[in-house]
């Protein structure tokens, strides 16, 4: 038996009917779907540009120069770390330390270094940064910077340093700017400082561990090394005073 489909409508009706209708929902879907990625993309872009971080870092025992989009030039001591947002800079030249940094800024909008909570803010000029647990320092090389740390914003003119070792902050009026900055020629300089601060520093420039030995730390060294001596000697020399004998782990 044959059958044969009748239709009371002609090719045309069922067409405007019933496919041009859902022709035309999927063209909507379609162009609500541009209209999506149209309304995504700044999105993404902006993402993009604020989250996208550079990290620059100088391993222990060497240093490391960096030079930003303005120009501007960082050194970085050892076992220290830079990061910031090279794609945002013109709008907005900030930077996280950790570690030490000596800072060669191009003048221009507000240059702001932060590490942690603490902070150096400056229109253009030269500083130093030491920023390790237990002791944050800033050093004015020239010009003017603003540092703060805990709240309290401290102007420093070129010769001055400000240092935080958890209480009050330290005005120095007549720093010498060649010892903050000698790192860079490897000379180091100490005044009072702490015995265990001073073994620290030498670990980071060697890239050794040094074992407690005999005697306390628990003294202030004023003093200076060279870092083109031999660490066993720059040891022997700093221990020697305090009666301290210092050994180097693995030798």
């Amino acid at each position: 038996m044959e059958n044969k489909a009748e239709w009371s409508k002609s090719r045309e009706e069922i067409w405007e009917e019933v496919f041009k209708p859902l022709m035309k929902q999927e063209k909507d879907k379609q162009g609500n779907r541009k209209w999506g990625y149209a309304a995504i993309l700044p999105v993404l872009i902006f993402l993009t540009v604020h989250f996208y971080t550079v990290t620059e870092e100088a391993a222990r025992g060497e240093h490391a120069e960096v030079r930003l989009p303005d120009r501007s030039t960082v050194t970085l001591n050892a076992e220290s770390r830079l990061s910031y947002r090279p794609l945002e800079w013109f709008f907005s030249r900030r930077g996280t330390l950790e570690g030490e940094a000596c800072f060669e800024v191009k003048p221009g909008s507000r240059f702001t270094v932060r590490s942690g909570r603490r902070r150096v803010t400056v229109p253009g000029t030269a500083f130093n940064v030491y920023a390790r647990p237990g002791k944050y320092c800033v050093t004015c090389l020239s010009g003017q910077v603003e540092a703060c740390a805990g709240g309290e914003a401290i102007a420093l003119a070129a010769g001055m340093q400000a240092t935080w070792c958890g209480g009050e902050p330290e005005v120095n009026r007549e720093a010498v700017p060649a010892q903050a900055t000698g790192w860079m020629q490897g000379k180091f300089g100490f005044t009072e400082t702490p015995l265990s601060e001073v073994v620290a520093e030498i670990e980071r420039q060697y890239n050794i561990r040094v074992l407690p030995g005999s005697g306390s730390r628990d003294y202030l060294y004023t003093g200076n090394f060279s870092k083109t001596e031999r660490p066993e000697d720059v040891l022997e020399i700093i221990g020697k005073p305090f009666g301290i004998t210092f050994n180097i782990a693995g030798r």
